[in-house]
């Protein structure tokens, strides 16, 4: 069952590793405010990049993680497949919760957070200890695009382009409902570790369920592949308390709530060149509000039409690739 590896976070699509270094590093942010207005102490971002920045400054992408996704991962197996990643610096950032930047397994003090905190805290680590006071792009997948539109409205001057990949800026209805339950799974009373390891379990297999279609399923599982499909959970590496987290965080997305304007508001607030990439069978983040913010801000739009749903990125990744890099080169 090795090919469910590729299905570990989401969209995951291995390719060959970028023949480039790529280099791990972790600050302080001392005490951090979230938007709640509480505070995680001794707070922690870590982040990896590839590539070199030039003297301008002016090369940079940020790169934000998604759901459980690690940065050190990433940045060798994944940024690689969206995009030509030639004559770029790439910071690949874990967001809060991933369990390697703070996150509740690591910190005592850690509240609930919002798509906001993570991206406060990008904002904190670029502008702080980087001295990027300016992107070339920002881009990121399923979480990791919830968190680039959030950027958009957080801080519209900060990047030239933008690339949302599966991502969206409020969820929908049935999203809500369905990330809901994932939480309720993991908010069940479990005081032993048997008990939060089942929790954790369940969560992830309604995660991993509608992370692609039924006809998906029905083609590329056989019947008798179902039990190991659905105790696959030891490969991903998170603690119950953190996945919750970022569930948490994800059911909190709503670019308009957060910068108090509506989608009409967006043409004139949103500076930022952008594209959204879309599955139109996506039943993990529904795609529909992310083309109703394309249209009301002029942005590109690739609607992939497969049965891989939200992993369909992986099954037209050079379409996906050519996508960006045609879009950045513009």
């Amino acid at each position: 069952m090795m090919y469910m590896r590729i299905l570990l976070i989401v969209l995951v699509c291995l390719g060959n590793k970028l023949n480039a270094q790529c280099v791990s590093k972790t600050v302080s942010l001392g005490n951090f405010k979230s938007v709640s207005g509480k505070v995680i102490k001794d707070c922690i971002i870590s982040y990896s990049t590839i590539g070199k920045l030039n003297e301008a400054k002016s090369n940079v992408v940020l790169f934000p993680t998604w759901i459980t996704g690690k940065s050190k991962e990433m940045c060798y197996e994944i940024v690689p497949l969206f995009m030509d990643t030639s004559g770029f610096y790439i910071v690949v950032v874990d967001a809060f919760g991933n369990g390697i930047s703070s996150s509740p397994s690591n910190n005592v003090s850690f509240p609930q957070i919002a798509i906001r905190d993570m991206v406060n805290s990008q904002y904190e680590l670029l502008t702080k200890h980087l001295r990027i006071n300016h992107v070339k792009v920002l881009m990121g997948a399923s979480m990791g695009g919830f968190q680039v539109l959030e950027w958009l409205v957080s801080y519209p001057d900060f990047a030239d382009n933008a690339v949302s990949i599966l991502g969206t800026p409020k969820l929908s209805s049935y999203d809500l409902m369905l990330w809901k339950i994932e939480a309720d799974l993991l908010s069940m009373p479990a005081a032993d570790k048997k008990s939060k390891e089942l929790a954790m379990r369940l969560a992830w297999n309604v995660f991993l369920l509608n992370s692609f279609t039924p006809s998906y399923w029905l083609r590329s599982a056989k019947h008798e592949d179902v039990d190991s499909i659905t105790r696959q959970i030891d490969i991903l590496e998170m603690k119950p308390e953190d996945f919750l987290c970022q569930v948490n965080a994800v059911v909190t997305q709503d670019i308009y709530k957060s910068s108090g304007r509506t989608i009409d508001d967006m043409k004139g607030y949103i500076k930022a060149k952008t594209l959204i990439i879309v599955s139109k069978s996506d039943h993990l983040v529904n795609p529909q509000n992310s083309i109703e913010l394309a249209k009301a801000i002029g942005a590109t739009v690739l609607e992939l039409d497969n049965d891989c749903g939200h992993a369909g990125v992986s099954c037209e990744q050079p379409l996906v690739k050519e996508t960006v890099t045609r879009f950045l080169r513009q």
